[in-house]
């Protein structure tokens, strides 16, 4: 591998098409739940993602499939299930804004999380950061409203949980599984998993919908690989600011695509949000070197 620091702007320009896949991906899901149950949704999401993922499994032969950490792994599927499915039927009913927004608070929940699971010690500093971070998101939700938007809220919340805790898990063993493995493995069980739910809510897409089922499952896949490409040049504290990119991407989708304005609660949210999760990444990452 290249040295991780020998081309920043490779590395850049990597995250930031990571983000706007990101951005992408939701967009279509979005578009997709006006006629499709989110169930479905999520089923050919993975199912396409294994299906692409395969080939390349097979082209570097059957030990690319052997894992001593199967059981890991149908975890990390079940959680990724989970998560997918809130945050498609989320994704429907909340603007895109409000869902990148409330995907900016999973660096909290991985700190909240990491000393149970990775026995990691958190300063006073962090956990004030993660405290200022909550109002952040309650900002956002404006709990005062209890219309449907701002309930489905909370469901976005409860999946960047998950996605927090696979980040924990990944964290934990991305260095002794291959990146394939940890790929196929959770996208193989997550499809299995919808398949008794998509046949509860069976809808026939058309031929336009399908192709942009397989290019939600292609994209899932590519959103990953941009994300190794990038880590391969840089490292994740540097490209931490860049991950705020995707509000302004999420923000000209919306409008653009879906006709819908930010509320002045989401940019509030956001100016509380999007500090302190920087100074979370700052903190972590210096006391790595430390």
């Amino acid at each position: 591998m290249k040295n991780i620091l020998s081309n920043p702007i490779k590395g850049i320009m990597w995250f930031i098409a990571s983000l706007i896949v990101a951005c992408a991906n939701d967009a279509i899901a979005k578009y997709l739940g006006n006629h499709i149950n989110a169930w479905e949704i999520t089923f050919f999401r993975f199912f396409f993602g294994t299906c692409t993922l395969l080939p390349l499994m097979l082209y570097y032969g059957k030990n690319t499939f052997k894992t001593r950490r199967l059981t890991l792994h149908i975890i990390r599927g079940i959680l990724l299930f989970i998560g997918i499915y809130l945050w498609s039927y989320g994704l429907y009913i909340v603007p895109i804004t409000t869902a990148t927004i409330m995907s900016f608070t999973v660096p909290i929940f991985v700190l909240i999380l990491a000393p149970i699971f990775l026995k990691e010690r958190v300063t006073w500093s962090l956990w004030i950061a993660t405290i200022i971070g909550f109002i952040g998101i309650i900002v956002t939700l404006q709990p005062d409203d209890w219309s449907l938007n701002n309930l489905v809220s909370f469901i976005l919340v409860l999946a960047s949980m998950l996605f927090g805790i696979l980040d924990i898990m990944n964290k934990k063993y991305v260095t002794k599984e291959s990146m394939l493995v940890m790929m196929f493995y959770p996208t193989l069980t997550s499809a299995l998993l919808t398949i008794l739910p998509t046949a509860y809510v069976w809808y026939t897409p058309t031929g336009s919908e399908l192709a942009l089922l397989l290019a939600l499952g292609i994209g899932s896949n590519f959103l990953f690989y941009c994300l190794l490409k990038a880590l391969s040049f840089i490292k994740v504290s540097v490209l931490a600011p860049f991950r705020y990119v995707e509000l302004l991407i999420s923000i000209g989708i919306s409008y653009i695509v879906f006709h819908e304005a930010p509320s002045m609660n989401s940019y509030f949210g956001a100016a509380i949000i999007i500090p302190s999760t920087l100074f979370i990444l700052y903190r972590q990452g210096f006391d790595e070197k430390t």
